[in-house]
Order: C-alpha cells, then sequence, then structure tokens
C-alpha cells in the first residue's frame, strides 16, 4: 500500500526507577520475561466523534507486526525515520514496540493492572519516550498520537495528572526533521515521570494506546521498556563525594524547574538537573517548583533530601571512524542500564547535553573531540572520558571508456580509472551483467555477450574501507534487423510496388541511418524506395541496414510475386426495353500467361456512373434513353481488372392513353386506346367474356349489370410489350312504376317506383299526385288514370315505365255470377275482387246443402269449380266475402254464383 506524506507517530517509552531505595515492581512491568505475560493487548481502529479523536479497541493475542518484543539478542539497530536505537538504552534487555507503519486508520494498545503498595504513599514510574510524525496538517483530532492514561479500577475513574496525548501539534519542544525523509518530525529519547499519589491498596491500570490519522493515509508505533524496580522518591539531591559536587534532580518531562533552599528562601537554579560544584551543603533539603506543559500534568512542589552517591564509571566507548564526505552520523557510544551519557566539548568546564554529537565529514584525518560521561539517573555523574572521531578519506572515483556505444559484434569496452583522493586503493568493477573484477589495476577490459544497457559500476576503496562508487552506462548494440513492407496484392501496371522501411534495432537502443537497396538489379541508398508498376512476375527485392555506430544487419531478401489482371468482358440481353429486366453477364477471363490459375471472384459493376453491385451477373431495370455499363473483375488475391465500360439504349415501352369508363346497361360503350409514343404497331383487346377486338378505337353494349374487366396488350416497333388490366361496371336502372292496379273511386293509391339512393323521379301527369318528384307518391282520383315514370340514376342509367289505375264505384267486394272451369283460360276461377278495401278477410263458397266447398283468405286466389279434387257439374252456389274497406269500415257481401259446364 502506498504512504502518503503524512504524520507518523512513533513512540518508545522506558520506565525506569530511582537508582536508589528500590523496592519490588509488579511482576513482568520491565518485559524482562522477553513475552507480554501479565499484559493485556488490544487491536482496533481510530477514528473521530463529535469533534474528539477516539479508539475503538478490541482484546487480541499479541500481534507480531502490532505488539512486538525487542530484543537485545537480536541487535535491532535504528529507528529508521529517527536515527535512535529501537532498544530503549536506559532499561534491560528488552523493549516492545507498539504498532507499525502500515496505515489505514489501526489502532494498537497494551494495558496493565496491579495494586499499589499499601506501604508508599506515591507510587512513581520515569518513563522514556521518542515520537516521530509525518505531518499531515489534519486537525488534531484526526493526527496520529501517543496516548497514555491510568485510571482506579474500581472507581472507574482516570488519575489526576496521569493522562498524556502526545500529537505533533501538542505543546512539546524538541521535534527535528528527520534526515531520511524531509516531510516527517521526531523527537529523540526524552523522559517523562508518572506519579500516583495517595492511592495506596487500589487496583490501577495503566494503558498505552497508539494510532493513526483518523483519515487512514498515515501511521504511528512506539517502543516501551521498564525498568526492574519501584520507588517513591520524585525528586534527589545526590552529594557525589569524589567531585564535591551536588546534582540536583527532579522528575522528567515538565516545562519549567524551580529549585529553592530549604526555607524557601532563596531560587538557587532551575532546570530539571542542575550541578553544583563545590557542594554548597552535604546533608539538608531542597525544594523544586515543577510547572507541566499544558495538558501534561499537574503542578507541584517535591523534596530532594541531600545524600551520598557513589560515581558511574566512565562510559564504554569504542574507537570512532568515519568516511569522508559521509552524512554525519551520531558517535556510537552506551550508557549502562539506569544512567544517561553526557556530552562535553572540553575536558572540564561547561554544560553537557544528552545529544549524541555528530563529527563533520568534510576532511579526512582526527576531526574533532568530545567529552562523554555517564550520569546516573537521579544520581551522580562520573568522569569524562575523551572520544576522538577519526575521518578515513573517501576516494573520489571516476572513469573513462574507450566508446560507450559499440556494436555486440565484436564489441571491447575498455575502462579506465581517473579516480582522485586515493590512499592504497584497490578497484571492483561491476560490468552490469552480473561479472565482477577486483585488482588494484586502474583499467580493464570487457565484452559482452549480449546486447542492451548496461550500468559499470567503479567501487574505489582506500585501504579496505570507506568506499564511494561511479557509475556510467554502456550501450551494447544489438545487430539491427532489416525489414520493409509492400502492398498485396501486387498487380501487373496496376499496383505501385511501394518499398516501405520497416527496419529496427532490437529494444530501441539504437537508430539507422544507412539503407542499402536491391530492387529488381536496381541500387538505391536512400530510406524511402522509389516506387513503379511492375510486369508480372517475380520481383526480388534486397535490404540491408546499419546503425550510426556501424552495426550492420543481415540482408533481407524477398521475391515479390507481381500477379496477372482479369480480362474483362460481359453481354447485355437482346429486349432492351424500360419495362424489361436486362440481364448482364460476366464473360470475363484470366489471360493464357497466367500460369498461376487464379480465379475471379469478384465482380464490381457500375452502372451510369452510380448505380453499384457486386454479383457476378446481373439483372435490373433502366429508364428509356442511352445508359452505361461498367464491369471490374477482381481476382481472389485481389487484382483488378482494367475497367471495361460499354454504351447501350433502352426502348421505351408502350405508353397507352385509355378512354372508357363505367356504362349502364343498353348504353353504348366507346373503348378508345392513345398511342402517345406513337410506336405501337399491334394491339390486342380480351374481355373476361371472351369478347376480342384489334383496333384501337371499338364500341360494345351490355345488357346485364355487374362488374367486368378487359385486358390490353400492346407491341411497339421495337418489340417493347405492355400489358394494360382495367376493371368497369355495367350499372342498371331497376326502378318500375308497377303494375296496373284497381281501386275505388277517390281511394288513396300508394305508389311505389322501387328505386334506389340518390335516383331522380319524375311522374307525369301530375293531377291526382300529392308529390310528382318522389320515389313513393300516393294518387287520390275518382277516375281511371294512367302514369308514366321516368327515373335517372347516381350513374347516369336512364328508365321509363307507366301504371293504370282503374276506379270501379266502392269500397265494394264485386264476385261474378257464373264461371265456366273448363281450362280454356277465361272465366276459369272464381274469384272475388276487392274493391276500395284496407284489408281482406275471406272468400267462402257453399253448396246448396250449406256445405262450405271452398274458403281462402288471398282474394287472388280462386275456385277451380272442384270438390275434393273432382270437378263439380252445373250447379247453384252461395258466396259469402269480408273485407274492411280503406276507411275501416266491415264489409260483407252474400249472393249466389253458377257453376257452367
Amino acid at each position: 500500500m502506498f504512504r502518503s506524506v503524512g504524520t507518523c507517530l512513533l513512540f518508545i517509552l522506558c520506565f525506569l526507577t530511582q537508582a536508589y531505595n528500590q523496592s519490588t515492581c509488579p511482576p513482568n512491568l520491565d518485559f524482562e520475561a522477553g513475552d507480554f505475560t501479565n499484559w493485556q493487548c488490544f487491536t482496533g481502529r481510530v477514528d473521530t466523534l463529535a469533534g474528539k479523536n477516539i479508539m475503538i479497541l478490541n482484546p487480541s493475542s499479541p500481534e507480531p507486526t502490532r505488539h512486538e518484543i525487542i530484543s537485545a539478542s537480536s541487535n535491532p539497530g535504528l529507528d529508521p525515520y529517527g536515527g535512535f536505537p529501537k532498544l530503549c538504552p536506559y532499561g534491560g534487555n528488552y523493549s516492545v514496540k507498539l504498532g507499525n507503519n502500515a496505515i489505514d486508520a489501526q489502532a494498537e494498545a497494551i494495558s496493565y493492572t496491579f495494586t499499589v503498595p499499601t506501604t508508599i504513599d506515591t507510587f512513581t514510574f520515569t518513563y522514556f519516550y521518542a515520537v516521530v510524525f509525518e505531518d499531515p496538517q489534519h486537525a488534531m483530532k484526526e493526527q496520529p498520537r501517543f496516548f497514555v492514561t491510568a485510571y482506579d479500577v474500581g472507581t472507574g475513574e482516570l488519575i489526576n495528572c496521569a493522562s498524556f496525548d502526545y500529537v505533533s501539534t501538542a505543546s512539546l519542544p524538541g521535534f527535528q526533521q528527520s534526515p531520511t525523509n524531509s516531510g516527517v518530525l521526531f523527537k529523540a529519547w526524552t523522559p517523562t515521570s508518572l506519579q500516583f499519589a495517595g492511592l495506596g491498596g487500589h487496583e490501577v491500570r495503566l494503558e498505552f494506546r497508539t494510532g493513526d490519522c483518523t483519515l487512514g493515509g498515515h501511521f504511528g508505533y512506539a517502543y516501551m521498556d521498564v525498568a526492574s524496580a519501584c520507588s517513591n522518591i520524585l525528586a534527589t539531591a545526590p552529594y557525589c563525594i569524589e567531585t564535591n559536587s551536588l546534582i540536583l534532580d527532579a522528575p522528567f518531562g515538565f516545562k519549567n524547574y524551580t529549585w529553592y533552599n530549604s526555607d524557601f528562601s532563596t531560587i538557587v537554579g532551575t532546570g530539571q538537573s542542575m550541578t553544583m560544584i563545590p557542594a554548597p551543603v552535604t546533608t539538608g533539603v531542597f525544594y523544586v517548583d515543577v510547572e507541566p506543559y499544558p495538558g501534561f500534568g499537574c503542578r507541584d512542589t517535591l523534596q530532594a533530601f541531600v545524600k551520598p552517591m557513589p560515581l558511574p564509571d566512565t562510559p564504554d566507548v569504542k574507537p570512532q571512524y568515519f568516511c569522508q564526505y559521509q552524512y554525519p552520523a551520531p558517535i556510537d557510544a552506551s550508557a549502562l542500564p539506569g544512567h544517561t551519557l553526557l556530552w562535553y566539548t572540553s575536558e572540564t568546564g561547561g554544560v553537557g547535553t544528552s545529544t549524541t554529537p555528530r563529527p563533520p565529514t568534510n576532511t579526512a584525518g582526527p576531526s574533532s573531540k568530545y567529552y562523554v560521561s555517564q550520569k546516573a539517573l537521579f544520581g551522580c555523574e562520573g568522569f569524562r572520558r575523551e572520544v576522538v572521531a577519526n575521518i578515513i578519506s573517501t576516494p573520489i572515483p571516476s572513469f573513462t571508456i574507450n566508446n560507450i556505444r559499440q556494436c555486440q559484434n565484436g564489441n571491447s569496452f575498455v575502462f579506465s580509472s581517473n579516480s582522485t583522493n586515493l590512499d592504497n586503493a584497490t578497484y571492483k568493477w561491476e560490468f552490469g551483467d552480473g561479472q565482477t573484477y577486483s585488482s588494484t589495476d586502474t583499467f580493464s577490459k570487457y565484452s559482452y555477450t549480449t546486447a542492451g544497457y548496461f550500468n559499470v559500476k567503479l567501487k574505489a576503496m582506500n585501504a579496505n574501507t570507506c568506499p564511494a562508487e561511479k557509475t556510467q552506462l554502456v550501450v551494447v548494440v544489438p545487430k539491427p534487423v532489416a525489414a520493409f513492407a509492400y502492398p498485396s496484392p501486387l498487380c501487373e501496371n496496376q499496383t505501385l510496388v511501394t518499398l516501405t522501411d520497416q527496419s529496427y534495432v532490437p529494444s530501441g537502443i539504437a537508430s539507422i541511418n544507412q539503407w542499402w537497396w536491391n530492387i529488381n538489379g536496381n541500387i538505391v541508398q536512400t530510406k524511402v524506395a522509389p516506387s513503379a508498376t511492375a510486369q508480372p512476375g517475380p520481383y526480388p527485392v534486397k535490404l540491408v541496414v546499419t546503425t550510426t555506430e556501424g552495426c550492420r544487419s543481415d540482408t533481407n531478401t524477398a521475391i515479390l510475386n507481381i500477379r496477372h489482371r482479369p480480362l474483362t468482358a460481359f453481354g447485355i440481353g437482346d429486349l432492351l426495353c424500360n419495362n424489361e429486366v436486362i440481364r448482364f453477364t460476366d464473360q470475363s477471363t484470366m489471360p493464357a500467361a497466367d500460369v498461376n490459375r487464379e480465379m475471379i471472384t469478384k465482380w464490381h459493376w457500375t452502372f451510369d456512373n452510380s448505380i453499384t453491385t457486386n454479383t457476378q451477373n446481373h439483372y435490373t431495370h433502366f429508364s428509356a434513353g442511352i445508359h452505361k455499363a461498367q464491369l471490374i473483375a477482381e481476382t481472389s488475391n485481389g487484382c483488378k481488372s482494367i475497367p471495361l465500360e460499354r454504351s447501350f439504349e433502352i426502348f421505351p415501352k408502350p405508353i397507352i392513353d385509355l378512354d372508357i369508363s363505367d356504362s349502364c346497361v343498353y348504353v353504348p360503350v366507346t373503348y378508345t386506346a392513345t398511342d402517345v409514343l406513337n410506336n405501337v404497331v399491334k394491339f390486342n383487346w380480351k374481355f373476361e367474356d371472351g369478347h376480342k377486338e384489334w383496333t384501337s378505337r371499338f364500341t360494345r353494349y351490355f345488357n346485364y349489370e355487374g362488374n367486368r374487366s378487359f385486358t390490353l396488350y400492346t407491341l411497339s416497333d421495337k418489340g417493347c410489350k405492355d400489358t394494360i388490366y382495367r376493371p368497369f361496371t355495367i350499372f342498371d336502372n331497376k326502378s318500375f312504376a308497377g303494375k296496373d292496379t284497381i281501386a275505388a273511386m277517390g281511394e288513396p293509391v300508394q305508389l311505389d317506383a322501387r328505386g334506389e339512393p340518390n335516383m331522380q323521379y319524375t311522374w307525369t301527369p301530375s293531377i291526382g299526385l300529392n308529390y310528382s318528384d318522389i320515389e313513393k307518391p300516393v294518387a287520390t282520383l275518382d277516375r281511371d288514370q294512367q302514369y308514366q315514370l321516368y327515373t335517372v340514376t347516381d350513374k347516369g342509367c336512364k328508365k321509363q315505365s307507366q301504371i293504370f289505375i282503374k276506379r270501379f264505384a266502392g269500397p265494394e267486394l264485386y264476385v261474378p255470377n257464373a264461371f265456366t272451369p273448363n281450362n280454356d283460360g277465361h272465366n276459369d276461377r272464381l274469384r272475388v275482387k276487392p274493391i276500395g278495401i284496407k284489408s281482406f278477410g275471406y272468400f267462402a263458397v257453399y253448396n246448396r246443402w250449406g256445405q262450405m266447398v271452398f274458403r281462402t283468405t288471398n282474394y287472388n286466389e280462386g275456385w277451380d269449380g272442384t270438390i275434393g279434387g273432382k270437378p263439380v257439374g252445373t250447379e247453384t252456389f252461395v258466396y259469402v266475402a269480408q273485407a274492411v274497406d280503406y276507411k275501416g269500415k266491415t264489409m260483407v257481401r252474400k249472393g249466389t254464383v253458377i257453376l257452367l259446364r
């Protein structure tokens, strides 16, 4: 996972106690068991809630990457950001690393629960910490942090003055910029005291937490260690007999210290630790007023009793050697457990500092002299020891190369050192391909077996120490590859043989600057070869290329095949009319010289310079006039023929202007076909009833109505045909004035012409009619009258008919007094003739004995003179007729009638 520049938090805690009046600490509080016995581990996440930083933690087993024991036996080295020891220099053999350099808003914690001894009024810890920040410029609530707290398990309340929240934006001084990352700040080892006053017998829980930034992009971790003894002494005043000095020591971690004499009448000094030489007293007491940094403890006044203390030994310092020009590193020195080192620039006098000096390395030889003493924590300071920093000269490497770019074939590199600042120097050459060569010689020869870029490194070393190196790049140029492309297919006298150079040097290591072409026997020495068409057959091409270093390729030879083109031909159909499908038939072939027997597989037709198609044979229509057809044949290899173009004329079909319309029965219909183009030589009419005509004009009659049709076939002088199919309709006028009828004088008679919609009516004369121009007028007269009816349909069909109305006195039921049923067609049936009736009731005939021999309710029916199907002889019969007249009055008529045989 990538890590953005931001805030990294490193905390290293080192719990120590005063070097005197030791009492037993809780077991493994100092991690000297080499594990987390009696400690509880936690993991979780960090976040913000209600404007505050919170850590959401869950119990866990120790995770090696987040809860790590640091052992002195593993030589853990220095922190990569701050350059300070990972193992606490003031503690025992073990420290703890809490957290790691992973991100994603992680949080870690460890806690220790113990009971404060009842015999101790104030239980005190002194711890050392170091912090490192990758400053993310976040708000304080979002910053990575180290948090220390303690609370009373019984009450759950935080212990006063025992909670510390360390972030980069806090008021603590001493932050520096990391030498390995300019965006990182760190604070070197710093001691701080933690006290529990008045809690004897209480169960107390310590917690130490680390957290990344809440936004998830920056990390934090810590180291911890605890010494093996605990004390209730907060300030000391050791009297150092051998040096006749009195040292005043106060707890670490406060902002201001003010020392007073035993009666508070005099301020004797300031600072966490101060030395008075000679000692003003050898017994007694001093007081110190400690003022914390804001948010990091409580203000207090502490007692320091004067007690004699021994001097610690001088520190163990190894000989110090540094290489010239190296980044200044701290002097390698260590203090005994429970001690700190103080550094001076003079053998006596001056004020010591706990910051390890970094000698300058600009000049070779004995560079700087320092003095270091060892001081027991809250105890005496020992004598000073001289430390000399020796600067070993470092070569200034440099070398030349006979030619930094050489061809792979026959390469021979000569490397010559011209390094300076040498002292009994040795050389090691690294050629960049895994091979090396070491000697005291100032030059080396080497040949590479492969091509590529190689970093050649010269390591020069004086007296087997303080090496320096110089790197230069050499290039082994591989053999270039001659390559070229050309069009496909290559067709005779059609395709330009364009040779495109595609030569290259593998991996793009070098550039090509020379070309040699042999094109069908012609030599060309430019990158771009001239283009030209060629005759069919083989066409040899060769290419050789050379790089700017003179590296030459192998010869690339290709035999290009110049292919034959098809010979185009096509036929056009015979009947060229604008209403006929015109057939274009491909007749293309390959030249006889084409030994490869290539196939024609594509055809490109163009008609009138716009319409295109790709079928081998084409069928289409054209308008009348002059047209053009073009065909290009193409082989399976893509060689196209020379376009073949032909002109042809399309003749017009006959154009007939027909003059015909629907008509009526018995009306003559004239059929006229007008030759618009005057090119018709033959007419042929065919009707659906089989009738035929061969002229352009004729007349026909039809006797019955119905839908009819005909087909007209015409032929032009160029043989072009046309067919016209035409349906038409013959209409009829079915109106009828009606059958002659009888009626009573003055009786209204309803006339009915039985017409159709939109028909026009004219009844003449109009005398006695209520209307003379309607379909159903009413005739009312007291005499006989004949009416003429003239009608015209909406299709124009005309008709005339007539009706005669005979008037009788009435209303009346007329029955003859005799009839002769002899089948001569005259008076064969006995009928009643009603005049002026509205409805007819019945007509019955009885014999002389009163027996009914005939009865009907239809006055149009009559008696035929038979009874039971047998004729009756001459006899007199009685009849009875009943009806309702047109005025609504019932009529009954009786009488006798004679049947004559």
